[in-house]
């Protein structure tokens, strides 16, 4: 299947280089020139597309079978925005993943709450907001959408390392238990949705939330460090951005009624694993074959 990337970044680089050794053409795009080469040695066509000039989406779409979604919200309408791709798009387009969020849901009034697939969204923080945005305007221009609602990704070169090593992260007691998806099980979540046939929702999420001080915690625990000692949460909020604050406290427990039976069982069920082969992949560690 002819598959186009738009938004090829983090998690996007991986499925590109996952559907080229399948045998898969894939576009990948970029709105830097620099990041052109780097598509390239993935084996996937690069190309330079800005969402806002429909010339530069024209040439993406052509003789595509699938679009995998993944660049954050912009500053572009959403309305306007999604019906610019959507005309973009031939006709015989099979599937149109957008990768959104779990910000989607907002923040609970009850800590200890499930967040799943048919839980409606609700209240969202400012980025969640967008991406529900997105998805709905997306919906209403009739291209066949599938939805992945996102937890935090993680993976090599995204852990709390150097945030560790360098002193700068900011602690606090009494966080939300936040879901997270190490960015091998997403991507894998992400190519099992570009049949035509996978189901229209489903959320990437690990099996087991837990506080970011938690995580914290065990990642420096790995590479022998000392976290820094928790403040009062009212302190964070005075020294913390209201961004940042409301990014920590806004994470959700996830659980997904639909992964299993897309993808199975989850390489990295837990964020143990998760980090500890992240950091390995790192280099931080010694390998230990997990």
């Amino acid at each position: 299947m002819n598959v186009a990337i738009l938004g090829c970044g983090y998690a996007g680089r991986i499925l590109a280089r996952r559907l080229v050794e399948r045998g898969n053409p894939v576009k990948a795009t970029t709105t830097t020139e620099t990041q052109l080469s780097s598509l390239a040695a993935l084996g996937a066509e690069p190309l330079l597309v800005r969402t806002d000039r429909p010339e530069s989406l024209g040439r993406l779409m052509a003789n595509v079978e699938s679009v995998v979604y993944l660049a954050p919200p912009g500053g572009q309408e959403p309305k306007a925005l999604a019906e610019r791709i959507a005309a973009a798009c031939p006709s015989t387009l099979k599937s149109f993943i957008y990768g959104s969020s779990t910000g989607v849901y907002g923040k609970s009034e009850d800590p200890s709450a499930w967040v799943d697939e048919s839980t409606p969204p609700r209240d969202p923080h400012e980025q969640g907001e967008a991406r529900l945005a997105m998805e709905q305007a997306l919906a209403a221009t009739g291209v066949p959408l599938k939805i992945v609602r996102i937890a935090g990704i993680y993976g090599p070169g995204r852990t709390l390392r150097d945030a560790l090593r360098k002193d700068q992260l900011i602690l606090f007691e009494g966080g939300p238990q936040t879901s997270r998806i190490h960015v091998e099980d997403l991507v894998r979540i992400l190519e099992a949705m570009i049949p035509a046939a996978a189901p229209p929702l489903v959320l990437a999420c690990d099996e087991e939330p837990a506080e970011t001080l938690t995580v914290a915690r065990y990642t420096a625990d790995l590479l022998g460090l000392k976290p820094p000692d928790p403040i009062a949460l009212e302190d964070a909020r005075r020294i913390m951005s209201p961004r940042a604050i409301e990014m920590r406290l806004g994470g959700h427990r996830c659980r997904s009624l639909v992964r299993a039976k897309l993808i199975g069982a989850l390489e990295f069920p837990t964020y143990r694993e998760g980090v500890r082969h992240s950091l390995e992949a790192e280099g931080s560690l010694p390998t230990t074959g997990l």
